[in-house]
């Protein structure tokens, strides 16, 4: 692992361990610089992207290979015609200046060239530059704001990723794994100034976005969603501590945390202005994900969540920050001050960056244990039982639930062949029946509807009710079915009369009969329904 800084002196330089490599010479002041994986190679050899005005130049094996130059916008129509029209002499530069102020004022965004020739005090300067542009197009270009990495299938950290772009224009942009193509484009009206990454691009993914405004924007999968925060002072550093929150620190020594639906989770006052922020992530016996925060007077201080683990001072002020693995050590914090020096630490391998080592200022009263209730005890107790033997929960659950369904099954064969409930089946003759009834009382209506799933016809099928007759009364006690043909369904509707609605309800059993036999064919039973009074 190597450490590369690209300065304002327009070079890029790297260190080895404490060796210095040899420069390399930039094309344009980088305002960005990260690395990323831009494909399945073996072995995993990371690339390095510089964003440096409209371009963004990818280096391999820290030699140039490619450069991508972000997509020209679109220029507005009025600002064409009044180019046009200087252009042609139709028109004097000074209205021509005029009318460009005007549309600036207005809330139109104006190409470099237009904003070039207001800035001028100069007449004649500006008849100059005028002259100079002729027969050439006006094209509105832009430059790289932010520069982000996201994964793209998978989060491991040699995982292929690709890049994400913030732009003057206003807009997010994501490319390819190789960085030669926009795959995303976002458009946020506001100039980003910090990007958060969450997810994968291919899984589901979250952007944070700070904005010049003071605002903080969601891109949930490519759509911009309605959640706007708005912050109490321009942002100065976004972080994102988990997958549940993001860390914003504000112009008034403030550092802020909101989840992802928006609410704010909770406040950290510093005592000096906030120069740099920079996520510090500490593999270890146990996973620290914490906040590393560079102070304007020197102090460079650690958070884990709101809770203050560590705090050390530089000679000068803080200008950049990283954390990560360096050479050999897995946690290092790299520190580029403004006088110019760079200074590396190490974070011991025994150190611990755990709340419970904090150095807070709270009362001692607020760290005392509550008094948890013993139901609430022994349901966190159950629910880590379960977490630490997942595997055989679940099994045993599946097991259960295919003894439930077995079980079920059973009973509604059992339904099905005994006749003991509203629908019967029999394989001998290949029919099935089905009972329903309809009404309120005390006058019901039964519908029989029986249904040949044979392959032949059937002829002169009798069938006969049987009920309690001190408590019912039906229209027609026999009937004949002529004929049940393959594969349709009959529905046949008998009357019911309750006789004593206020002697409650019994069932009524139906029988399928046979010409040859004395036996039931098929035998259901319908649990009558409670019979409403009669109104006089």
């Amino acid at each position: 692992y190597r450490l590369v800084v690209a300065d304002q002196d327009k070079r890029l330089k790297v260190w080895r361990g404490t060796a210095r490599a040899p420069d390399h010479a930039l094309l344009d002041t980088p305002v960005a610089i990260t690395s990323f994986v831009p494909e399945l190679a073996t072995p995993r050899m990371p690339s390095l992207a510089v964003a440096a005005g409209p371009n963004i130049f990818i280096y391999r094996n820290l030699r140039p290979y490619f450069k991508f130059v972000l997509p020209q916008e679109d220029v507005n129509m009025d600002e064409q015609a009044v180019w046009e029209k200087m252009m042609a002499q139709q028109m004097a530069v000074g209205d021509g200046v005029a009318q460009l102020t005007a549309l600036q004022e207005g809330g139109a965004l104006l190409t470099p060239r237009s904003l070039q020739v207001m800035n001028m005090a100069d007449a004649d300067k500006k008849v100059e530059f005028v002259e100079r542009w002729q027969r050439q197009p006006l094209v509105s270009t832009t430059v790289v704001t932010c520069l982000e990495v996201m994964k793209q299938s998978v989060d491991e950290p040699d995982a292929v990723s690709c890049l994400v772009v913030g732009t003057e224009s206003g807009r997010v942009l994501i490319l390819n794994a190789a960085g030669t193509d926009v795959v995303a484009n976002v458009h946020l009206g506001v100039t980003p100034a910090f990007i958060a990454v969450q997810g994968e691009y291919e899984v589901g993914y979250r952007l944070v976005v700070a904005g010049r405004d003071g605002k903080l924007y969601m891109i949930r999968n490519g759509q911009l969603s309605q959640t706007i925060i708005q912050l109490e002072s321009p942002a100065v550093g976004l972080v994102r501590l988990n997958k549940e929150s993001v860390l914003v620190g504000c112009m008034n020594e403030v550092v802020h945390c909101y989840r992802s639906d928006g609410q704010k989770a909770f406040s950290v006052y510093l005592p000096a202005a906030i120069m740099c922020m920079q996520r510090l992530e500490v593999v270890s016996m146990r996973m620290s994900k914490c906040l590393v925060v560079a102070l304007a007077n020197g102090e460079v201080r650690v958070y884990n969540e709101r809770h203050l683990v560590s705090v050390h001072s530089v000679p000068s002020p803080v200008t950049g920050l990283w954390a990560g693995r360096y050479g050999r050590e897995d946690n290092t914090l790299v520190t580029v001050l403004r006088s110019g020096a760079l200074d590396i630490k190490i974070l011991p391998r025994a150190a611990s960056l755990e709340p419970a080592n904090a150095m807070s200022n709270e009362p001692p009263e607020q760290e005392l244990p509550l008094q948890i209730p013993k139901k609430t005890r022994l349901y966190v107790e159950q629910a880590q039982r379960e977490r630490e033997h997942c595997a055989h929960v679940h099994r045993v659950f599946q097991r259960d639930l295919a003894r439930l369904r077995l079980n079920a099954a059973r009973a509604y064969v059992r339904v099905l062949t005994d006749g003991k409930g509203a629908a019967a089946f029999t394989s001998a003759a290949d029919l099935s029946m089905n009972l329903s009834v309809a009404g309120l009382g005390p006058r019901f209506r039964l519908l029989l509807t029986v249904r040949n799933d044979g392959s032949s016809h059937v002829r002169d099928v009798p069938v006969l009710l049987r009920y309690n007759e001190a408590l019912y009364r039906a229209g027609r006690r026999a009937l004949l079915l002529p004929l049940l043909v393959p594969g349709l369904s009959y529905t046949v509707d008998v009357d019911i009369e309750c006789l004593v609605p206020e002697a409650g309800s019994d069932t009524v059993t139906v029988l399928l009969m046979s010409r040859h036999s004395s036996l039931p064919v098929l035998q259901a039973q319908l649990r009558m329904p409670v019979s409403e009074l009669e109104m006089e």
